[in-house]
């Protein structure tokens, strides 16, 4: 089971030796099928071994490969290769095929997932990060998500996460409390419930009418549907191209992220979207695929404004034969 945080988070097993090398630990992954792929390192003095050094949003925490996960690999010649040249490269794996990881960023949230899970024994990997668990399942086929719960995210299809014993921020050690094995454990059906966010009402496959009424009826449940797909749409973004430090294309997550303020800012004022309930999700996903803090304020402020003034709302209309659903526009 997941025990407080007070006991320093998920029930322990046996660990493996720390000083074991991050090499020996990366080919592990790899040959239990696990895409691998060599991270930059936190410093000390300098923040990041990234160029970014101290301005660094993510420090440790980004692939070191010009094209990321794309890049991934679990042909062991390759990861050798690549801890050759980077020695004290962090370890990332590429979530989505082989495995996916709930990933617990807060004290608020481990005891949510407690909860969620009826303290129920965990029979999988559980990793103790810098500042927060990994718990780690069986790939179920979804994609990242932010802030499943509050505290929680979801790094699934097009994820990323660094593992053991790569170097966290903090200058602690990723470690594991339960072990990694051979086969990973399928995620838990109350857990991965929360994965699959309500249908937004599609009014190619019912009526018109229908798809409105649903929609009036539970706007609450609507707003959310549209605030994950926007969250998909910037984890999704794709990022800049750099070739010997010039940037070759400027990449979409600033356009994503502003695309995806307008379109919900539009539904706010009728739909139940609140900024507060909004912003802080979306500024999850914008430090997620690397814009900085005040790069995210300034475009989702802009984007929020100008949907405010292009409203989308459905209203209705009363008859005197009874009442119908119509679509107002501004």
């Amino acid at each position: 089971m997941i025990t407080p945080p007070r006991a320093h988070g998920p029930t322990t097993a046996p660990q493996a030796p720390q000083s074991e090398p991050v090499l020996n630990a990366a080919l592990r992954y790899a040959t239990a099928g696990i895409p691998v792929m060599p991270l930059h390192t936190p410093q000390r003095a300098r923040g990041c071994s990234c160029r970014r050094a101290h301005a660094c949003p993510s420090p440790g925490k980004h692939p070191r490969l010009r094209f990321g996960l794309r890049e991934a690999s679990t042909d062991p010649a390759l990861v050798r290769q690549w801890w050759t040249r980077w020695p004290d490269a962090n370890v990332g794996l590429a979530t989505g095929t082989l495995l996916d990881v709930c990933d617990i960023d807060t004290t608020d949230g481990l005891r949510t997932v407690t909860t969620i899970l009826d303290n129920a024994r965990l029979t999988g990997p559980v990793v103790r990060t810098g500042s927060g668990w990994h718990l780690w399942f069986a790939a179920t086929g979804h994609a990242n998500r932010v802030g499943v719960v509050p505290g929680v995210d979801w790094r699934g299809r097009g994820g990323l996460i660094v593992a053991p014993p790569s170097l966290h921020p903090t200058d602690r050690r990723y470690t594991f409390t339960q072990q990694f094995g051979r086969v990973l454990p399928d995620c838990p059906p109350a857990l991965r419930r929360l994965l699959s966010p309500p249908p937004v009402p599609v009014l190619a496959t019912a009526s018109p009418a229908a798809a409105i009424s649903t929609r009036l009826e539970d706007p609450d449940r609507y707003g959310l549907a549209a605030l994950n797909g926007e969250i998909g749409r910037i984890l999704a973004a794709p990022r800049p191209l750099i070739r010997g430090g010039q940037r070759i294309t400027a990449g979409g997550r600033n356009t994503a992220l502003h695309l995806a303020a307008f379109r919900l800012g539009q539904l706010a004022a009728h739909d139940g979207l609140e900024a507060q309930v909004v912003w802080p999700r979306l500024a999850e996903a914008a430090h997620t695929v690397g814009l900085s803090a005040a790069e995210a304020r300034a475009t989702i402020a802009s984007g929020w404004r100008a949907g405010l003034h292009r409203p989308r709302a459905i209203a209705w209309r009363r008859r005197r034969a009874g009442s119908s659903p119509i679509a107002r526009r501004p």
